[in-house]
């Protein structure tokens, strides 16, 4: 019976832990695109229309105020995503440059070096121009500078190299074997060298990719692997659409983060290289609300408020948009528009828009669970006249769902011990129930208990008993005992009936 209770409370324990911050989550909800049509004159686009798709290899959509995912194509398949490397490359300048803001980074002669020839995405720095970071953060994002990127990872390396930028987890000078200091580390040194792999491959060569690749990890993603900061093609430099929406899920939490991908445009201001100064347009067209000669306005979407593309022949046309209204704000990723690339068309912009009317206009947020609703119960052992015990979710579940879903569609599954003992306490987590709709799990929410339940000592002893006397080994045990005793018996009775013969025999012999 220890054994039993052991593997109870084991269960329990786990449960508890797995189940303290599970979060709401889902993995789309149909959505069946138009067919449109496409209107071409000359390669270029001569009416202003949402054309058929999807058109991208691969989407991923979340509802950023309930984290709930409503819709996906190939989430998971890792492509190359160019420039929206760039996200994940202003994380780790932010993260690591203290007081980016006022630092001031001299855009060193390397960056040049790298890019020479390239004919790359860039913000048209100098070598030698002095800008603070956060000049560089704008540059970065707004017109995808490839040259803001390379300064960065420039920097940091050399703040690394020389030991001004020292990772929490470095072990400390004093503590013997610890070994050289940051500038010794291999493969990460202050003398530039040209990385094996040109310059699309860091690899072994950058503290600043190794920390992209560390910051990866620590957000979860698992098909995504990084080479370089600018995302120029490298085979081992990839993402999937769902990692992309973690990374912009978590860099939209960042200072000045969403104040910067939002702009149309970015006044830079003079510089030591640049008296003048300059204005550099967004690359994200579904920014921009007028005109040009070759495609209108036909990707702007008044709602969109961000926040980075990109694009190369291996990557097609890619884009990380977010958009805001209702109260609701929503992110798209779309990866691998080859067809459009090819064309010159945005049409993974086309994508998004057409994502984005769709959420706004047919889905809204539903708690579909709140706390202290009675969702299942279960068998309760050693409590005085009590032999069940009530499971309630443990919060409020609200979702993002269509508007025309019912309450009774939503299918509740629950996983729970077939048991528990007394004692009990309120607010335990005892299960976990399971909220699905159209097949599709929309949210899971831990179950607890509803009440304080005490335990039974003398119940609790007559149930062990009880169980105990039941249980295979002591139905064994007292069938073995039974049958010694039988023997015994058997024993005794031909005993006696051979102790009568002799007194028969001794008495005969006495006549």
């Amino acid at each position: 019976m220890k054994i039993l209770r052991f593997l109870t409370a084991v269960f329990l324990a786990g449960l508890t832990a797995a189940l303290t911050a599970l979060p709401v989550s889902a993995e789309g909800f149909t959505f069946n695109w138009d067919i449109g049509d496409e209107i071409y004159d000359g390669g270029l686009i001569t009416e202003k229309t949402d054309s058929g798709g999807p058109h991208c290899k691969s989407l991923f959509m979340l509802n950023i105020d309930t984290d709930t995912v409503v819709y996906t194509l190939n989430p998971d398949d890792s492509l190359p995503m160019a420039s929206m490397t760039k996200i994940m490359t202003y994380i780790v300048a932010y993260e690591n440059i203290p007081d980016i803001e006022n630092t001031v980074i001299t855009v060193p002669q390397a960056v040049a070096d790298d890019l020479e020839g390239s004919e790359s995405s860039l913000a048209g720095v100098a070598v030698g121009e002095q800008l603070t970071g956060l000049q560089l953060l704008n540059l970065l994002m707004v017109p995808s500078g490839n040259d803001a990127a390379l300064t960065f990872m420039k920097y940091v390396d050399e703040q690394y190299a020389s030991g001004q930028l020292v990772p929490p987890d470095a072990p400390s000078p004093e503590d013997p074997g610890a070994g050289e200091g940051p500038g010794d580390e291999p493969g990460v040194t202050g003398d530039y060298v040209i990385p094996e792999g040109g310059m699309t491959d860091y690899t072994g060569k950058s503290y600043f990719v190794q920390l992209m690749n560390e910051k990866a990890e620590e957000l979860g993603c698992r098909n995504t692997h990084f080479t370089n900061p600018h995302g120029l093609h490298n085979d081992n430099h990839y993402a999937s659409a769902r990692d992309m929406g973690r990374i912009t899920q978590y860099a939209m939490q960042l200072p000045y983060f969403m104040d910067i991908v939002k702009q149309r445009q970015y006044d830079k201001e003079p510089t030591n290289m640049d008296a003048d100064g300059d204005t550099l347009a967004n690359t994200n067209r579904m920014l921009q609300p007028y005109g040009d000669n070759t495609y209108g306005n036909l990707y702007w979407y008044t709602y969109a408020n961000g926040i980075k593309t990109g694009s190369h022949d291996q990557s097609g046309y890619c884009l990380a948009a977010s958009a805001s209204t209702y109260g609701y704000t929503y992110i798209v990723i779309a990866m691998g528009n080859m067809e459009g690339y090819e064309k010159g068309v945005h049409e993974e912009m086309l994508d998004c828009r057409t994502l984005f009317r769709w959420a706004f206009t047919s889905l809204g947020k539903k708690t579909i669970v709140s706390q202290g609703d009675i969702l299942s119960s279960v068998n309760l052992e050693y409590a005085y006249q009590k032999d069940e015990l009530l499971l309630a979710a443990s919060e409020n579940v609200s979702v993002m769902l269509p508007d025309s879903v019912e309450q009774s569609s939503i299918i509740t599954t629950v996983e729970k011990p077939e048991s528990v003992q007394a004692p009990i306490r309120k607010g335990e987590v005892v299960g976990t129930a399971t909220l699905s709709y159209a097949n599709e799990v929309i949210a899971t929410v831990p179950l607890v208990a509803t009440e304080s339940v005490s335990r039974s000592d003398l119940i609790a002893g007559w149930e062990q008993g009880r169980a105990l006397l039941s249980s295979p080994w002591s139905i064994a045990i007292m069938a073995a005992l039974g049958a010694l005793v039988i023997v015994y018996l058997i024993l005794v009775v031909f005993y006696r009936r051979k102790q009568k013969q002799l007194r028969r025999v001794k008495k005969f012999r006495d006549l």
